[in-house]
């Protein structure tokens, strides 16, 4: 007995010992500490204005693609044109069918492989019901109360404003940058890109031009969002999930509400749907997921870190802690929801024909097909007839150690020196889908600060950017693009 106490015993030190070790040597990934305070920038009322009436222009994507409204969208290019005349006058500029935007700035080193900046022109609708719930009207650009008001601030005209305010500034300066870069600016972005992104990046694939780095909106500087971290977390996408969604569709003998057969199409529909919900795939870390606990871990404070220092042994301590959210449970593993279900004409008469959308976005370390069989077994009836629809993988992951993230990292840390920075796994989907094959890595940043209050008015209600946020995502911009090597 004394010798298993005894065992017992230096088995504890054992382990003592060997949290103690790790958690010492587990260092801070940061560049520079995050305690410095937020820099106050200077108004820039022009600038201001700029948002302001790129707002005032109704870009809506629709889901059907026959609602265009072409002079909507050739008025914004009548802007930008107008607006940043000496941009375009020293960039080359190319249209790409009609409503995308490709702008050239030659650098002065031509060796180098060239970096491209991408944002989006185009908005989500509005809902009709919800339009009298807006403070301000949803394409007004209103200025009032510290914020820039309208549908296109945060998503993703605040992006691509400022990278022009930007250029307009380093222009000002004659400044010319070492490597080529080039500025994409998709118009359907909201609905996959395919006549924007794609097609630009197609028109890249043919002049064979790859690119050291793509930046694409995505991860946002944080606050009060990553657990147990009470400074802002700029959060830079290095990968994002997949996307798959397949349609359930049942077609059973329907009839009269007085005499319902044991299951109708409905039942039929509502199990599998339950099926797949009630059967998750179990919660684990992808490299990317990794990467971001070992940049976030130095920063917890104790006895948190303790247990990132030694994921090893307290791995279901941490999935415990980021199961309590949606997003965290979402950075664990392939997730499933149904989002639309078609069904029924009248109270009084069964349906016969039942359909329901179920969309997956897929978790990095699987494939899509993996999904589609998965669901099918899980599913398993006859009744249920399984339809593909549209489908994206999950990208690689762009690691941390790369030029293009620490030169995200290092401005970062001098435009937002009091916040962290870290990767991330991107949980949507944006255009980078697009440009993969002709880019060395890929990153996913709108540099803006971002709280769950402001989150939640992305393509939802009283949707807006803060005046002084928005002169920070400028600035970091500008410093980025000035810092390129």
């Amino acid at each position: 007995m004394k010798k298993i106490l005894l065992f017992l015993l230096l088995a504890v030190i054992v382990l003592v010992a060997v949290l103690v070790v790790k958690t010492s040597s587990f260092k801070s990934k940061q560049i520079a500490p995050a305690d410095g305070k937020r820099k106050e920038l200077p108004v820039d009322e022009s600038a201001v204005k700029h948002l302001s009436d790129a707002i005032k222009i109704n870009t809506t994507s629709f889901d059907d693609t026959t609602i265009v409204n072409q002079l909507e969208f050739d008025s914004f290019f009548t802007f930008l044109k107008t607006e940043y005349a000496p941009v375009f006058q020293n960039l080359e500029d190319t249209i790409i069918n009609q409503r995308s935007l490709l702008l050239k700035w030659k650098g002065k080193n031509e060796t180098a492989k060239p970096v491209i900046l991408y944002a989006h022109l185009d908005v989500v609708p509005i809902e009709e019901t919800t339009k009298a719930k807006w403070t301000h009207e949803p394409f007004s650009g209103e200025v009032a109360d510290g914020f820039i008001w309208g549908r296109g601030a945060m998503d993703d005209k605040g992006s691509l404003i400022s990278i022009f305010e930007a250029l307009k500034r380093l222009q000002t300066k004659n400044f010319t940058p070492e490597r080529t870069i080039y500025f994409a600016f998709g118009s359907d972005e909201e609905i996959g890109g395919k006549k924007g992104a794609a097609m630009i990046a197609d028109y890249l694939r043919a002049q064979k031009i790859s690119f050291e780095f793509y930046m694409d909106e995505g991860g946002m500087v944080s606050e009060g969002i990553v657990p147990n971290i009470k400074r802002p977390v700029a959060l830079i996408g290095t990968a994002e999930k997949g996307y798959v969604t397949i349609e359930l569709t049942a077609n059973v003998k329907g009839g009269h509400s007085s005499h319902p057969p044991k299951e109708s199409a409905v039942d039929v529909i509502t199990s599998a749907i339950k099926k797949l919900h009630n059967n998750p795939e179990q919660a684990r870390t992808v490299e990317t997921v990794n990467e971001f606990l070992e940049f976030v871990g130095p920063e917890m404070p104790q006895p948190i870190k303790i247990a990132f220092a030694n994921r090893w042994f307290f791995r279901s301590f941490i999935l415990k802690e980021y199961e309590k959210s949606d997003e965290g449970r979402a950075l664990l593993r392939t997730t499933e929801v149904a989002t639309v279900i078609n069904v029924g004409v009248k109270e009084n008469v069964i349906p016969s024909l039942v359909t329901a959308k179920v969309n997956f976005r897929v978790l990095n370390d699987e494939t899509t097909k993996d999904v589609i069989e998965r669901a099918t077994k899980t599913i398993n009836d006859t009744l249920v007839k399984i339809t593909v629809g549209e489908l994206y993988e999950p990208s690689r992951n762009s690691s941390s150690s790369t030029y293009g993230f620490k030169l995200l990292q290092q401005t970062t840390a001098e435009v937002f020196p009091d916040a962290i920075v870290t990767p991330f796994l991107m949980l949507g989907s944006t255009d980078s889908k697009h440009f993969q094959d002709i880019t060395e890595n890929t990153y996913r940043f709108f540099p803006v600060r971002m709280n769950s209050d402001l989150l939640g008015t992305i393509h939802g209600i009283n949707e807006r950017i803060g005046v002084k946020d928005y002169m920070e995502t400028i600035s970091f911009y500008e410093t980025m693009l000035s810092k390129l090597k």
